[in-house]
């Protein structure tokens, strides 16, 4: 993955990353598949058994003999699974070996600092049926039913307004990435990592 250094995604690296797809190509799918998902490879990195899938494209029309949406979909699709000894003849894997589900949003387009019903809707749907959630537009990340309150990392202070119809949104957070208040979120970035490890790696136990 481009910016990784010593075998670790640095939060400059991560930001260097933000910054170019919300100014060059802001799709969730790039932020989900260029940004998330080899994070996410990364953090784990030494845990072989972990996958990182993309099932943003398995719908309903997809169930077949070989695959089932039960253990991670209902009436919404996440985006990614983190997920032990993934096969995709996923009959054979256990309930409790999903470890959680992601659902990315594109910063620019669907910012998590506006409420949104269905974006609670999603969230409700993959609880509901015994899932912990990562919600993340990558510069908010919000993780459910890892514990009894939901827990959060933003690398933005209340007030920061994301987008402005009447400003040019991207030279707007372009500056902000090069703040002083912006580089002190380092320490934020540090306890999203933990954070992540830490929880995952505690469910992994628990298989």
């Amino acid at each position: 993955m481009k910016g990784i250094e010593n075998g670790k995604l640095s939060f400059k690296n991560y930001t260097i990353l933000l910054n170019k797809y919300i100014n060059t190509d802001w799709r969730e799918i790039n932020f989900q598949n260029r940004i998330v998902l080899p994070m996410l490879e990364n953090i784990f990195i030494d845990k072989s058994e972990i996958e990182i899938v993309d099932v943003s494209t398995q719908y309903k029309n997809r169930e077949s003999d070989s695959h089932t949406r039960q253990y991670y979909a209902n009436n919404y699709t996440p985006d990614l699974l983190l997920v032990k000894n993934w096969l995709y003849y996923n009959k054979k894997i256990s309930n409790n070996d999903y470890l959680a589900v992601v659902e990315v949003k594109s910063p620019k387009l669907d910012p998590l600092n506006k409420t949104k019903k269905h974006t609670e809707e999603e969230v409700q749907s993959y609880l509901d049926i015994g899932r912990s959630v990562i919600l993340t537009d990558c510069l908010k990340w919000v993780f459910y039913g890892f514990s009894d309150m939901p827990r959060s990392f933003k690398f933005y202070d209340r007030g920061f307004k994301l987008y402005d119809r009447e400003n040019d949104w991207g030279k707007d957070l372009e500056e902000y990435f090069g703040s002083d208040e912006f580089k002190r979120k380092s320490d934020i970035w540090d306890e999203l990592i933990s954070y992540i490890t830490d929880t995952i790696s505690l469910k992994l136990k628990s298989v």
